[in-house]
This record gives C-alpha cells, sequence and structure tokens, in this order.
C-alpha cells in the first residue's frame, strides 16, 4: 500500500493501553487486497498478527474487521464490507484480546520458568485457538522438573506480579537482564513481569500477572531435536480443567464407581476384555474349524471363494487357514471392515502354489497394501466397492495359471 504521506506510520493505541476497547480514527488511504477492502486509520487499537499471537478481530462502525497486518509502519485492517465515512468508531472483539493477553503473558513466565530452572530457552512461540505452544532448547526434561516449572510459573501468577511494559533505546538496552537479545534495532519495547522476566516484546499483555488466572502444561513431544509444550492460560485453563472433571464423572458413571477409583475400574476392565478376547478368538478358530467342515462336505471345488460384508478380517483368516489345512484348496476370501475391504489368500502346501503371484494383477486395478508368505497372503484396500471384484479377479488368475476350478 502506498504511504498516503511520507514516511507517516499508524499511531498504535495497544502500545499505551492493551485494555482499551473502543476508539476513534480517520481514514488515511483505502484499496482492495484479495477481494477485500483493506483500510489505514491514523491510530488503531487493533493489534496486527505479530510474534507468535494473531490478530485482533473487531468492528469499524459495525463493519467486521476479518485480519489485521502490519506493512511499513502501516496497519492494515482487512474488512467484510466497503467502510463509509472518514471519521470511524473501532472496537475490539475485547474476550478475544483477553484470551490473548492471558496466554501470551502466561507464556512470558512459562519461559522464564524453564529458563530460571532448567536453562531451556524458548525457540519458538505459537498462540494457537485452543492451546498455545512454546518449544524450548531441551532434549528432555523429567516429569518431576516439569513439574517444577509449572509451580513456578503458578506461583508468580499467584504473586499478582505487576507486567510493566516500556521502550528504550538500543544502547539502554543493556541495562536490563533480557531473557534474550532483541531481534530488531532501534527503540526496544520491552515487557516486564516485574523482577523477574525481562522479554524484548511488542504483544499485549495482562497488566498483573494474577489476571493470567492460571497456566496449565498439557503435553509435549519432540521437535527438531528439542521439546514443545503445549499449554494453556486463564479461561481456557479453567476450560480444560472443566472438560476434563466432566469427563472424569462421565467415567465414574460409567462404572458406578467413585472418581478416584476410575483408573483402577479402567485398568481392571481392560485385564478383563483381554482375556475376553482371548477366549473369543479361542471359540471362533474352534467355529472355524466346524464351518470349514461344513463347507467342505457341500463343494466339491478346489478353489473356495467369496465375500463376507459382516465378518471381520481375522474370521475369515480362520476360516481359510482351516479349509486348506482339512483338504487341497485354494482359497479367496473379501471382509470388509470400517472404509476398509480386507483380501484373504491361502493355499494348501500340497498344492506348491505361490498366492502372491496374483498380487501384481490385483494392483492394476485396485490399490493394495499387504503382503504374506507363498501360502498366506493378506491385502488391505480402501477401495471397498472393488472387494467382490478383487475376489474374480484372483479366482480367474489362478483357474488360468493351475487349471483347479
Amino acid at each position: 500500500m502506498n504511504q498516503p504521506e511520507s514516511k507517516i506510520e499508524t499511531e498504535r493505541l495497544y502500545f499505551q493501553d492493551a485494555y482499551l476497547q473502543e476508539f476513534t480514527a480517520r481514514v488515511l488511504a483505502r484499496e482492495t487486497r484479495e477481494g477485500f477492502p483493506v483500510v489505514v486509520l491514523d491510530r488503531t487499537a487493533f493489534y496486527p498478527e505479530s510474534g507468535g499471537q494473531p490478530h485482533d478481530l473487531g468492528w469499524l462502525n459495525e463493519v467486521r474487521v476479518i485480519r489485521v497486518e502490519e506493512e511499513n509502519g502501516l496497519i492494515l485492517h482487512f474488512l467484510e464490507k466497503e467502510l463509509a465515512g472518514e471519521e470511524v468508531r473501532g472496537r475490539i472483539d475485547w474476550p478475544r484480546r483477553f484470551d490473548h493477553m492471558q496466554q501470551h503473558t502466561g507464556q512470558h513466565i512459562l519461559s522464564q520458568a524453564f529458563y530460571e530452572l532448567v536453562k531451556g530457552e524458548t525457540l519458538s512461540f505459537h498462540l494457537g485457538q485452543e492451546e498455545s505452544t512454546v518449544e524450548i532448547g531441551l532434549q528432555a526434561i523429567k516429569d518431576e522438573t516439569l513439574t517444577r516449572v509449572e509451580e513456578l510459573a503458578n506461583r508468580v501468577v499467584f504473586s499478582d506480579l505487576e507486567v510493566k511494559t516500556y521502550f528504550l533505546s538500543e544502547e539502554r538496552v543493556s541495562s536490563i537482564p533480557l531473557r534474550k537479545p532483541p531481534k530488531k534495532a532501534g527503540l526496544i519495547r520491552v515487557v516486564e513481569v516485574d523482577g523477574f522476566d525481562y522479554s524484548a516484546c511488542g504483544g499485549t499483555h495482562c497488566r498483573r500477572t494474577g489476571e493470567v488466572g492460571l497456566i496449565k502444561i498439557l503435553k509435549q513431544e519432540k521437535i527438531r531435536g528439542n521439546v514443545r509444550f503445549s499449554f494453556v492460560c486463564g479461561f481456557r485453563a479453567w476450560q480444560e480443567f472443566e472438560n476434563c472433571r466432566r469427563s472424569l464423572q462421565q467415567a465414574a458413571r460409567l462404572f458406578s464407581a467413585e472418581e478416584a477409583e476410575v483408573a483402577a475400574c479402567a485398568e481392571k476392565s481392560l485385564a478383563e476384555l483381554k482375556n475376553l478376547k482371548k477366549r473369543q478368538k479361542k471359540l471362533e478358530e474352534r467355529l472355524s474349524f466346524f464351518e470349514a467342515r461344513e463347507m467342505l462336505a457341500r463343494s466339491s471345488s478346489k478353489i473356495i471363494s467369496g465375500f463376507y460384508p459382516d465378518r471381520s478380517p481375522e474370521e475369515i483368516k480362520f476360516l481359510a487357514l482351516n479349509l486348506v489345512h482339512q483338504a487341497e484348496l485354494l482359497v479367496v476370501m473379501a471382509a470388509q471392515r470400517d472404509q476398509y475391504f480386507h483380501l484373504v489368500l491361502a493355499a494348501s502346501d500340497s498344492l506348491k502354489l505361490d498366492v502372491r503371484e496374483v498380487i501384481p494383477v490385483l494392483q492394476a486395478e485396485i490399490e493394495f497394501k499387504g503382503g504374506g508368505s507363498p501360502t498366506l497372503a493378506e491385502l488391505v484396500s480402501a477401495e471397498k466397492e472393488k472387494a467382490e471384484r478383487a475376489v474374480t479377479l484372483a479366482v480367474e488368475f489362478f483357474k488360468d495359471r493351475t487349471g483347479l476350478s
């Protein structure tokens, strides 16, 4: 966007007061980008996306602001529709803004807690819609150490320390213990959690640490040789607790137990389920033996095939194995599970066949994964509508190759 005057910049009201929810301003320039009207104001409380913190949303004269960006010192407001008039009243989506303030302030506290206890430097920060992440320069961290980090961060929150923001010249920045050196030169904006953390940052923050509410680390994962932690603060932490509480209460009702007994009940149920699955497998194997005997009594063919959409892959595998063990046979069977179908190919040892020879023929028409041995192969395909076609192709191939019928 061409600047309306030489080297003019948008006055950033959020630097002066992050709690400012409404303001008045004058339109300096207009244009269209990506099909959306865009305006530049002489002053704005809308925060543009920067430093891991998403942009604000809100309204200009009741026209929805859908995106906010910074470009050469100007703040660009992307609008849902055209904005009339040169004088505007802006209104910030305050619940979203305050949520971002809680998460971003909490990140500063958490990052300093990592650095103070384990010298883990923050390499990146992302404020997401549901949870935020910090990548810390650590290869690993023990559970008890992570608990100490989280405890220190929350002690700082509950101490209700003042969060101060101020600008320092490049020369004076060295006089304060910044957690990491600033990425830009010139005038540096410092966010200080009173005596605890000093960071160069252009984001919006709470006035006091008590407003962060609570900091809760949810999970960790390895990334680029470091550890990335997901966390929530404030209202998000409350919502996370509420979701966990409801889930725990529901589980307790299902087990007809107290909440403290849910883990033990789940462990007991899993052990019982494991035993039942073992018993079920043995019963299915025995049933397959008798089912195979009945099928052989009704058929004189050397190839037995079929598509069984209501049976599990395990069932048709047991059946196929029982068939080829009780008679000199080739078996081609398909079953369906969820969005996939499974194809089982089995042959008696005495036939001296390699059932895998048909796989290239099948793959010419159907995308399969899997494999096996010369006498037993199992294939899986997401093209479930082609299950019967796969059975037909395999049977025709073996009839032509072996003369079996």
